[in-house]
């Protein structure tokens, strides 16, 4: 035989090689496929049925295993009954339009929760040492939007003053 045929032969033994592998396997490989699918199926049903509570406990039992069993803004231990006992805290508070899903989440004792509301959490880790007593003086504040602008107040600001003033009942100085 000449190289060329050799080489077809060869070529046609492996594609014939090729072919009953996938025509042997290849069920085999579907089953396995079809049995995953199933697996992350019953998972995600699971998953979705648990009620609200139970996933947040879970939540919750996830953050505090990654944050090493401690608060995220003051690092104190977490004590069940106390109010160092671990809770669920938004870091961009849900009243302030961020999302209610675990990435937004962080373990926090109730004490930081309270205290933190709905600030921004890098605010609060400013503003956390007075606002739990720890210092006698706040940090220093940011000058007001229209101060640092140098232009007018901001028109939330602009409205919110002429709400107030179309509301007032009388005059300054009236009454005296």
């Amino acid at each position: 035989m000449s190289r060329a045929a050799l080489r077809a032969e060869a070529a046609r033994t492996a594609i014939a090689a090729v072919l009953f592998d996938l025509a042997c396997h290849a069920p085999a490989r579907a089953e396995a496929q079809k049995r995953r699918e199933m697996e992350a199926a019953w998972e995600a049903r699971e998953r979705d049925s648990l009620s609200i509570r139970e996933q947040r406990r879970r939540w919750l039992d996830e953050l505090r295993a990654s944050q090493g069993d401690r608060c995220a803004y003051c690092g104190c231990r977490f004590e069940e009954g106390t109010p160092r006992r671990a809770t669920i805290d938004h870091v961009v508070a849900l009243a302030r339009g961020g999302p209610d899903t675990k990435a937004n989440c962080v373990a926090a004792c109730h004490r930081c929760n309270e205290l933190k509301r709905d600030m921004d959490a890098e605010l609060f880790r400013a503003w956390r040492p007075w606002l739990a007593g720890e210092t006698p003086e706040p940090p220093p504040r940011l000058p007001r939007p229209s101060a640092r602008a140098g232009g007018p107040a901001p028109p939330g600001r602009q409205r919110a003053l002429a709400t107030l003033a179309a509301r007032a009942p009388f005059s300054r100085g009236a009454g005296r």
